[in-house]
């Protein structure tokens, strides 16, 4: 069983200690709980064996080497760890064994399977974030269980219903990122919106900022963000005429906004295999127009994602920590998988008529619907438009596609919460975590805040979208461990082609049961 923990390389500027896999010790108090949570029925489940483990902490170093105490302490006044075991060298070699001293400042991440005593998780919590895993069995197929970034809810008159999730491909501290979700259905009432931000996975969530962005929109109109996060107030949406892809015409699941979506099963050889959509509006009168697509993902990234930490292993520390001390190189190698899979690629035929890509939307994540505008830069001289989508099979779901009249660009009003329930987390007040960018609120499986924002008088001339800005880190669960495999690894980063290839047989053994089993294992408090 391991936890991780990630340090700051410099804990002064950067808030970056965190936790990635296997099991968690949750401490609402001045205790340590284990939190086990069993999900499914008990006879797929049965019985969680107590663990055999020993409790160790695993330093790994900025210049690779490693230490790993059965014995620590934290020392705040001084900045460092003291403790007793190993000191190993970059090829995992024993150096020597006694007790060592290692200043905070020296450690890239931090690896442990218990941490000690909840008084020293609160003074690593000043300095930093501090979260740890334990092996849990999720489910019977632990690489469909539910996992996400934060979830937000708004409610809806009735109850509060999810409308956005944040930073859905940060899983590192190095790759965090500020993400930005139309909240196009939520309906205001008074200037008072409140959000509720719950974390429902197997997950830590390291959370910098919440905002609610107001932007103006024409009366009778709407406002919509480009994938490069310009503001475009636009009206006279229309809906496609057509809407042809390989099963025929799907034009009613794409008229509205309505849940409805349409997608397609993975290709049975190769997970990256293209297809296309073309979608066509009639009676066509050229000017500044847009394309809307509301679209999120499948599950086909949460198995491929799962799959690799699986991969990782017992190793997934050693492939953690060289990200962190390695981000630029790390994030060169996850864009080869990520070219491969790709998002979904907007084409639009030129004075030439051939088709040209004019922009491309990867919003990640499978659980809340997004919704963006792609300005059209080519427009036919005929009365007709066809726009080309390809994407890869099984990857996207898509809601709705209309076309819009494109108007002013605008800009957005920051708006930061307030206040919150529960006031106060770890001893600190919620608010203050969220507005400081020096600090962090982290969140554990189970936890909900109700955050409260004011927006302005004219609540109802405005567009609203939820940012969001953080990391999270994913658990690995102990079942996964006996497929531990850096060869694939290394396929997936330098052949991410026959990598899609060699794992398509796998996905499709579970695709068709993925969606019951992924909504159904979401965390909630006992």
């Amino acid at each position: 069983m391991n936890t991780i923990l990630y340090v700051p390389n410099n804990f002064l500027e950067k808030i970056l200690i965190t936790l990635i896999i296997l099991s968690l010790i949750f401490l609402p108090g001045c205790s340590a709980n284990r939190i086990e949570r069993l999900t499914g029925s008990p006879e797929k489940v049965g019985v969680i064996p107590p663990s055999k483990d020993f409790p160790y902490l695993k330093l790994h170093l900025k210049n690779g080497e490693v230490y790993v105490f059965n014995d620590w302490e934290l020392k705040k006044d001084e900045n460092l760890i003291s403790g007793k075991g190993n000191h190993l060298d970059i090829n995992r070699q024993q150096i020597e064994e006694g007790r060592f001293t290692i200043l905070l400042k020296d450690i890239v991440l931090a690896e442990t399977n218990q941490i000690k005593s909840s008084s020293a998780v609160g003074v690593l919590a000043t300095f930093t974030v501090i979260t740890g895993i334990f092996t849990i069995i999720c489910i019977a197929d632990p690489k469909a269980c539910f996992g996400s970034c934060p979830t937000f809810y708004l409610h809806d008159g009735n109850d509060f219903v999810v409308k956005s999730e944040g930073f859905s491909s940060s899983i590192s501290p190095a790759l965090e990122e500020r993400d930005i979700d139309a909240l196009y259905n939520v309906k205001t009432e008074s200037e008072n919106l409140e959000i509720q931000l719950r974390n429902e996975a197997y997950e830590t969530h390291v959370i910098r900022s919440v905002n609610i962005l107001a932007v103006p929109k024409l009366k009778n109109g709407r406002t919509f963000i480009t994938p490069e996060g310009i503001y475009y107030q636009v009206s006279n949406l229309t809906e496609a005429s057509q809407v042809v892809a390989d099963e025929g015409d799907c034009s009613e699941k794409l008229c509205s906004f309505d849940g409805i979506e349409r997608f397609s099963p993975a290709d049975s050889n190769n997970l990256a295999e293209k297809e296309e959509i073309e979608i066509s509006f009639y009676d066509f009168k050229k000017g500044n127009k847009g394309l809307v697509i509301a679209s999120r993902q499948t599950l086909l990234t949460t198995f491929l994602f799962y799959q690799t930490l699986a991969y990782m292993g017992t190793s997934a520390g050693y492939w953690f920590a060289n990200l962190e001390r390695n981000s630029d190189t790390f994030k060169e190698l996850l864009n080869n998988p990520r070219k491969e899979m790709g998002g979904i690629e907007v084409f639009i035929n030129n004075e030439n008529s051939e088709y040209v890509k004019i922009d491309e939307l990867s919003e990640h994540g499978p659980i809340a619907t997004d919704i963006k505008i792609v300005p059209l830069r080519y427009q036919p001289e005929n009365t007709s438009l066809t726009v080309k989508l390809r994407m890869t099979k099984g990857l996207w779901r898509i809601d709705y596609v209309a076309l819009a009249d494109l108007g002013n660009e605008v800009q957005a009003v920051t708006i930061e919460p307030e206040s919150s329930f529960p006031e106060y987390s770890g001893g600190s007040n919620v608010i203050e975590l969220l507005t400081n960018p020096d600090s962090v609120l982290v969140t554990f499986p189970g936890d909900r805040y109700f955050l409260n924002y004011k927006l302005p008088k004219n609540y109802n001339d405005c567009e609203l979208f939820l940012e969001s800005q953080g990391y999270y880190l994913e658990w690995i669960r102990d079942e996964w461990l006996a497929e531990e495999n850096p060869d694939k690894v290394y396929q997936m980063f330098f052949n991410p082609k026959q990598y899609f290839k060699d794992l398509a047989p796998q996905f499709k053994e579970i695709e068709a049961e993925m969606e019951e089993t992924f909504w159904s294992s979401k965390y909630v408090l006992p």
